[in-house]
């Protein structure tokens, strides 16, 4: 409906154009600017994660800035004109904090002094090519391995190694969402951050509850009116109520969103976000679904699951869509029948954004992440991808 529309104010443009009087010059110019409008409302926008942080951890500040630089200007060129950045992947911080330690992913070791703000660096550059800053925290995650020896024994968390507020599992080191001191902490660094940054928002991902053990202990203490599903489903509310009031508390132009997986039933039974309840909520902003399926995906295909996710969207959020170009040129094993078209075809996303510009509330897609997007020079098949989305990207 709206590439009609489209089509028809063109239409409009060259008619008015043919006959059109030094006044209609006017008109004319009026509409090609409503055009212009509604192609530049799209937020296009690139993931850059931790694993993204390779090439500056152990640089220096001259290095750090030449790096970031080039990937705000790989950005910009592309077309693109937002960032969501990972800024506490593990309970840590790419920019300095009273509340979190610098994380290993940026220097050689957790709490080294970092030689440059970079979530700050990230702005201002991004700032410079009109490009937005999304603040992305994971809130349980230490570590993704169960080495304490590793950790930075002056943590704020590290006085809980020994409490119900971690778990220490076969998975990693996690906070544990059913205690109220952690979710004070989580909250307490989101209120550092929005004080301190000029961000566009911020944004939770996929992973919410740790584990099926994490909290048990806690569970036990409580009289058991309701049962455990519910009890963690509830734990997750609070953190995402208390996560919204502690932003808006500071900056309410800051917007706060989920990126949660994109099966809507995984959601609840596994990560125990009640997600179509969370949409009616008041308490988010934006949604962007990760919906990492193909077309032909035997279960979840793209079409339909981004069907699922607007028609879930009863308050008419913005609803932006995450593309996994990551599977590109590869063998997709859990697509059942459609395990090989990301392999057989390269014009995957192009399609899903074509595609989704045509949904309720559609306000933008994300790609994950930014090394796929511009550092596969080998994967000819995931370049020709890219070669294809960059076609129907409007500068």
């Amino acid at each position: 409906m709206k590439k009609l529309i489209i089509f028809f104010m063109i239409v409009l443009i060259m008619i008015l154009y043919i006959g059109c009087t030094p006044k209609d010059e006017s008109k004319v110019q009026e509409v090609s600017k409503e055009i212009k409008n509604q192609q530049a409302l799209e937020e296009r926008g690139v993931f850059i994660s931790y694993i993204d942080y390779g090439v500056l951890n152990g640089k220096n500040k001259r290095e750090m800035e030449s790096i970031i630089t080039k990937m705000i200007d790989n950005i910009s060129d592309f077309g693109l004109n937002s960032v969501i950045l990972q800024t506490s992947p593990f309970s840590d911080s790419i920019y300095p904090s009273k509340i979190y330690k610098t994380s290993h992913v940026v220097v050689k070791k957790e709490g080294d002094e970092l030689p440059l703000d970079i979530l700050k660096f990230f702005i201002d550059k991004a700032k410079e090519k009109n490009i937005d800053v999304y603040a992305w925290v994971n809130p349980y995650r230490i570590r993704n391995e169960n080495n304490i020896e590793i950790l930075n024994k002056e943590a704020y968390y590290y006085k809980w190694l020994d409490t119900s507020n971690i778990e220490i599992s076969k998975k990693g080191i996690f906070l544990n969402p059913a205690s109220q001191e952690v979710l004070d902490y989580i909250t307490k660094g989101l209120e550092e951050l929005c004080n301190n940054y000029d961000i566009k928002g911020v944004i939770y991902d996929d992973y919410y509850y740790p584990s099926e053990t994490i909290d048990l202990k806690d569970y036990e203490k409580t009289d058991k009116r309701i049962s455990l599903k519910e009890y963690r489903i509830n734990n997750i509310n609070k953190l995402i109520e208390q996560s919204y009031n502690t932003i808006k508390k500071v900056n309410k132009n800051i917007k706060f969103g989920l990126s949660p997986a994109g099966n809507i039933e995984n959601n609840l039974d596994k990560e125990y976000l009640d997600i179509k309840n969370i949409l009616k909520s008041n308490k988010i902003d934006m949604i962007i679904p990760q919906l990492y399926y193909g077309f032909n995906n035997t279960s979840k295909p793209y079409i339909k699951t981004l069907g699922e996710w607007s028609n879930i969207n009863e308050n008419n959020l913005d609803l932006y869509v995450a593309l996994s170009l990551y599977k590109s040129g590869n063998i997709d094993k859990w697509a059942g029948q459609g395990q090989n078209e990301w392999l057989e075809n390269d014009d995957i996303i192009k399609k899903q954004v074509l595609v989704a510009r045509n949904e309720n509330n559609y306000k933008g897609f994300y790609i994950f992440r930014y090394d796929n997007l511009f550092n596969n020079i080998s994967n000819e098949k995931l370049n020709a991808e890219v070669d294809n989305l960059k076609s129907i990207i409007d500068r």
